[in-house]
C-alpha cells in the first residue's frame, strides 16, 4: 500500500459523522495527515511529494490503530497521538491540558507585528498556560526574552515542564490562580483563559468533554476570568506593557458587556479570531468598569 492509498483510506474512516473537528484541524484530511506525519516522522511536503512510495505493514497497522482509537474514544486526535504541532513545534498533548489550537501561533511567528518590536520586549508572562504552548513557543523564537508561564493546575504545569524540557526552552513555571502568585512585572502578557459558559459547555461535542473543564469554563457567561485578568493586569505590566487576551467566540459578548470600550480585535490570515490587544493605560482607564462588572457578578452569585 502506498502513502497516498493509506491516506485515502484513513480519510474515509475519519469522515464518520460521529467525529467533530475543532482541535486545530478542520476536517478528516487534516487528521489523516496528522496520523501520517506522526507514524512516518515526516512533514506534509515530504509526504505529498512521495505519495507513491510503499509503506511497511507495521506503519499501516499503527495508523489504523490510531484511527480506531479516535473513533471509539472520541478524543481529539492530538490526545490519541500524544503530540500536536503548534507554532512550527511539536508539543506533547494529553488530558492534563487543552489541545493547543490558538491563533496566537500566528502572532508569535510574525513577532506580534505591528503592535510590538520584539527587540524591545524583555519579559513576558503566559497566563493560564495549560501545557505551555504559547509561552514556550514565544521563548523558543525569542531567546532574549525572559518568559514565565503560569497556571492554576499542577497537572497542566507538569505537562508544560515536559514540553519545555523536550524543546530545550528556558521558561519559569509558576503555580498561580491568575495573578495570585505572580510577583514580577512584564512588557508583554499573553493569555488564553477559560471563556466558555456552562450552558455552552453542556452543548459542546464529546471531544471537548475529554479536555479539562477547568481550562474551558468561566462564570458570568464565560466572561468572569477574562474581566478579572483585565482588571488586575496593569499591576503586572511595565509602563508601556501590553496585554493580548483571547476570548474566542465570546468577543461580541465582551463588547456588549463593555460598550464604552473600543476593543482592538486582531485579524488573522491563517484563521481564528477573538484576540484583542490592550495597553496598560487603557486597562487603567477602564478599571472602574471591570470592577463594577465583577461586583455585579458577586451580588448575583450571593442572591
Amino acid at each position: 500500500m502506498t502513502k497516498e492509498q493509506l491516506f485515502i483510506q484513513l480519510v474515509e474512516q475519519l469522515s464518520s459523522p460521529k467525529l467533530f473537528y475543532g482541535h486545530g484541524v478542520v476536517d478528516a484530511q487534516d487528521e489523516a495527515m496528522m496520523v501520517l506525519m506522526h507514524i512516518l516522522k515526516q512533514k506534509v511536503d515530504k509526504i505529498l511529494s512521495t505519495g507513491q512510495e510503499n509503506i511497511a505493514q507495521p506503519y499501516i497497522d499503527k495508523a489504523r490503530s490510531y484511527v480506531e482509537q479516535r473513533l471509539t474514544s472520541l478524543k481529539p486526535m492530538a490526545y490519541v497521538l500524544g503530540e500536536v504541532n503548534f507554532c512550527g513545534l511539536s508539543f506533547i498533548s494529553d488530558e492534563r491540558a487543552l489541545v493547543p489550537r490558538s491563533p496566537f501561533a500566528e502572532l508569535i511567528q510574525n513577532g506580534f507585528k505591528p503592535w510590538l518590536n520584539m527587540k524591545n520586549i524583555h519579559s513576558a508572562l503566559d497566563l493560564c498556560t495549560g501545557g505551555g504552548c504559547l509561552g514556550i513557543s514565544l521563548a523558543k523564537y525569542n531567546k532574549h526574552i525572559k518568559v514565565d508561564v503560569s497556571d492554576i493546575s499542577d497537572d497542566a504545569l507538569s505537562l508544560a515542564k515536559e514540553n519545555k524540557d523536550k524543546l530545550s526552552v528556558e521558561v519559569k513555571l509558576i503555580q498561580s490562580d491568575l495573578f495570585q502568585n505572580i510577583n514580577d512585572t512584564y512588557d508583554l502578557i499573553i493569555t488564553n483563559p477559560p471563556y466558555v459558559s456552562q450552558t455552552e459547555y453542556d452543548e459542546l461535542p464529546d471531544e471537548y468533554k475529554t479536555e479539562p473543564k477547568l481550562g474551558l469554563v468561566a462564570d458570568q457567561d464565560g466572561l468572569k476570568i477574562p474581566v478579572e485578568i483585565m482588571l488586575s493586569a496593569p499591576k503586572y505590566l511595565s509602563k508601556k506593557g501590553i496585554l493580548f487576551l483571547e476570548v474566542g467566540y465570546s468577543d461580541e459578548l465582551l463588547e456588549s458587556a463593555f460598550p464604552a470600550i473600543s476593543f482592538e480585535w486582531i485579524e488573522f490570515t491563517s484563521g481564528g479570531d477573538g484576540v484583542c490587544v490592550i495597553n496598560r493605560n487603557t486597562l487603567i482607564e477602564h478599571e472602574s468598569l471591570f470592577q463594577s462588572f465583577l461586583n455585579k457578578a458577586s451580588i448575583l452569585e450571593n442572591c
